[in-house]
């Protein structure tokens, strides 16, 4: 077994992105910026998790580095990890790219908006969105980004369905969703440096 030096800081979306290889690091920049002020508003989702304005994007980069952190233990098991942390930290950035324009908010309360209320419609969207900017994903990473979620409908017990790097995408996911719902806290986060972007 390798010795673990696990990455104890908190790093911004920003520094996140940076750590994504291009030509998809230039990209998702793009993405970020074309898109910043609704990625700022839009909750983490409907009633779940990081339910606050800005939640979408406390989720995602509470997501990444929750996944530089995995990456690093899992690797110093020495036992192969047949992707890189760049294709890890892509499928995160990536994985929830319809909630800014899905979650609706009025009075208070979250809906999904029409058109985009059902796990077909939310996977359109996004496959569009990256059509749009001219992403294209390897096949692994196809694969990572469909079953971040899940397999759903997909599953079979004849053939493995989910990859390995949806399998530790969609391990991020789940803890940060049903685990760490209500972080990065507002103040007082244990994760040193850890807060929400607008608490920064």
């Amino acid at each position: 077994m390798r010795e673990i030096h696990l990455r104890l800081d908190y790093l911004s979306i920003e520094a996140l992105i940076d750590l994504i290889d291009e030509p998809n690091r230039g990209i998702c920049k793009r993405i970020l910026a074309d898109h910043r002020s609704l990625f700022e508003k839009a909750r983490g989702s409907t009633h779940n998790h990081q339910t606050w304005d800005g939640g979408y994007i406390d989720h995602v980069t509470d997501g990444m580095n929750y996944g530089r952190h995995l990456y690093a233990f899992d690797e110093a098991f020495g036992r192969p990890l047949p992707f890189s942390l760049s294709d890890a930290l892509l499928v995160f950035f990536l994985h929830d790219l319809e909630k800014p324009w899905r979650i609706l908010v009025k009075d208070g309360q979250s809906s999904n908006r029409e058109g985009l209320a059902t796990k077909d419609e939310f996977k359109k969207f996004r496959e569009d969105k990256l059509a749009e900017y001219g992403l294209m994903l390897t096949p692994a990473q196809l694969n990572g980004f469909t079953y971040v979620e899940g397999e759903y409908k997909d599953y079979s017990s004849t053939h493995r369905v989910m990859n390995e790097l949806a399998a530790f995408c969609h391990k991020i996911d789940n803890w940060c969703a049903r685990g760490w719902y209500n972080y990065p806290k507002a103040t007082g986060d244990e994760w040193t440096g850890a807060t929400r972007f607008r608490t920064v």
